[in-house]
This record gives structure tokens, C-alpha cells and sequence, in this order.
């Protein structure tokens, strides 16, 4: 949950616990685990509302105050309302029993915030441009590689048999993507262009996505994308954490870098090599898919 606190008030420190900042006193310490910012502040509250519309979107809050992000120690303690407490200025609740929950839930279940859909339909189609430039490359030196072989000039019969869309290069362009996104996200938890929008794959513990997340997630996004993306959109809308049917199979969340623990931040190397791995899984799909188709 991300509370704000005005500029001339007291400053909570990283780590350390609040009494009564959020208008309840809870039975669970209340821990300040990150700094965070109005809009994000702005996205919980729109969150809150389309889940309980009925409350309405209550208090505006202040651009200059300082907002920080807060969890449950206990997410499952319940909450007792005491009359000497009030909500800041800030709060975007009228009252403590304003406050939406989340099938029994203060905040997220895993404590994360998740990306929403369309940011995350942006990144999917950098990473697509990006294995369509790779196909480009891959074309490239595959006709190169069958010029060498038959010493300068490939049969006619070659060349009409790669220029046609067969299964087997279909087939072989889906795998390359699949294993691109399942690399990447393996090794660093972020292709391309979830690193261009600042994202980034965890498990819902925080942990680094482990291979075999990685793996059940992707296949899961083969259900999550069809009819143009409706089946994961309508999935994301109903659930607190924007996660789609391949994120609640896989137990992970894709959410801000700057939300993700320090522990699971992956260097920039890390990023390099699995972003060169996944290229090279796909390169070698492709010219495996059109060696078929050639020779079918």
C-alpha cells in the first residue's frame, strides 16, 4: 500500500515500522519497505476504485507530498479501528472503513504492486519487433551459409521453397520468440522491452523468476493472448496485482524495477547475456524451422 505524508511532517525512515499512519491501529507492524511517488499513489487509488467502485475515489491527493510504499508483516491479521485516529490529508479514503479489500487483503496478497495491461502490451511489442529483426538477421546469414555450400549459387528450388510460409518455419518462429522471452526473463527478469519500460518478473515471494516460472508463464500466454489479448486483459482487470492466467500459474508478478527487492535486481551483464542468449536460442530455431522447410 503506498501512504503520503506532507512535506513539513515527520519522514519515516526505510524499515522502519508505523503506528497508526493509515488511520487503524493494526494488530500486524506496518513496515515502510520502499520510497514511491504520486503516481503510483494515483494507481492504487484507481485500482481501489474499479475494484469497489461504489466507494468513489474519495480525497485527492497532494503532488508535493512525500508518498512511500508500506506491507503487512501479517497480511491475514485483522484490523481494529480506534476513534483517536484519523486519516492524513492525503489518504485517498474519507474514512478507515473506506478502505477496499482484496478478497480479505489490506494490500496485494504477494505485496507488490503489478504493471498494468497496457504498459505491459507495449513491451510485448518491442520484444516482438525485436525477434522480427532477429528473422531479418537470421535470413540473412541463412542464405549466406547455403551460398558457401553450393559454391556461390544456391538451386532455384532452394530459394522457392524458402520464400514460401510453410508450418515448419511458422512453427519455428513461434519457438524462437517463446524461447527468447523465457531465457531473458530466466536470466535477468526482463527482455528488452520490459527493460525499456522499467519492469521486471518476480516471483511472489520477491525472489529472481526461477526457469521453470519462466516456462509456465509463456505458455500461459498463449491462453492470455487470444482473442486479441481480451482473455488476459479481463484476467488482469479482476485481480489485484495485474497479473494474467500465466502470472497466477507461475506465482509471479511482473512490477517496477524500482519496486523489486534489492536482492532480486540483476546487473547489466546479467541483462547482456541473456539477452544475447535468447537471440541465439532464436537464431538457431529459425534456421532449424527453414532447414525443415527445405527439405520437406
Amino acid at each position: 500500500m503506498v501512504v503520503g505524508f506532507a512535506k513539513d511532517s515527520e519522514q519515516p525512515e526505510l524499515g522502519s515500522a508505523l503506528d497508526n499512519v493509515l488511520g487503524f491501529a493494526s494488530r500486524a507492524p506496518v513496515t515502510v519497505i520502499s520510497l514511491s511517488d504520486w503516481a503510483d499513489w494515483k494507481e492504487q487509488v484507481e485500482a481501489f476504485y474499479r475494484l469497489r467502485p461504489g466507494w468513489g475515489k474519495g480525497k485527492g491527493g497532494d503532488p508535493d507530498a512525500n508518498y512511500y510504499r508500506v506491507k503487512f508483516d501479517d497480511f491475514g491479521a485483522p484490523m481494529s479501528f480506534t476513534s483517536r485516529t484519523t486519516f492524513s490529508t492525503s489518504s485517498p479514503f474519507s474514512s478507515p472503513l473506506d478502505i477496499p479489500s482484496f478478497g480479505g487483503y489490506a494490500t496485494p496478497p504477494s505485496g507488490f504492486q503489478g504493471v498494468p495491461f497496457w504498459p505491459r502490451v507495449l513491451a510485448r511489442v518491442i520484444d516482438f519487433l525485436v525477434h522480427y529483426l532477429v528473422s531479418f538477421v537470421a535470413g540473412f546469414l541463412f542464405i549466406l551459409l547455403l551460398t558457401a555450400a553450393a559454391g556461390g549459387r544456391p538451386p532455384a528450388w532452394v530459394l522457392h521453397r524458402l520464400s514460401q510460409t510453410g508450418l515448419a518455419g511458422f512453427l519455428a518462429g513461434i519457438l524462437g520468440l517463446f524461447a527468447y522471452n523465457v531465457i531473458c526473463t530466466s536470466v535477468h527478469g526482463s527482455t528488452l522491452g520490459k527493460l525499456l519500460l522499467s519492469m521486471q518478473v518476480i516471483q511472489d515471494d520477491g525472489s529472481p523468476c526461477r526457469p521453470k516460472s519462466a516456462i509456465i508463464r509463456e505458455l500461459g500466454y498463449f491462453v492470455d493472448a487470444m482473442f486479441f489479448g481480451v482473455i488476459g486483459y479481463f484476467a488482469m482487470r479482476e485481480d489485484p496485482e495485474q497479473k494474467r492466467h500465466g502470472d497466477e500459474w507461475a506465482d509471479t508478478i511482473v512490477c517496477k524495477r524500482a519496486h523489486v527487492p534489492s536482492t532480486s535486481q540483476q546487473p547489466g551483464m546479467r541483462f547482456v547475456l541473456g539477452l544475447l542468449l535468447g537471440i541465439i536460442a532464436d537464431i538457431a530455431l529459425l534456421m532449424t524451422g527453414w532447414l525443415i522447410q527445405m527439405n520437406s
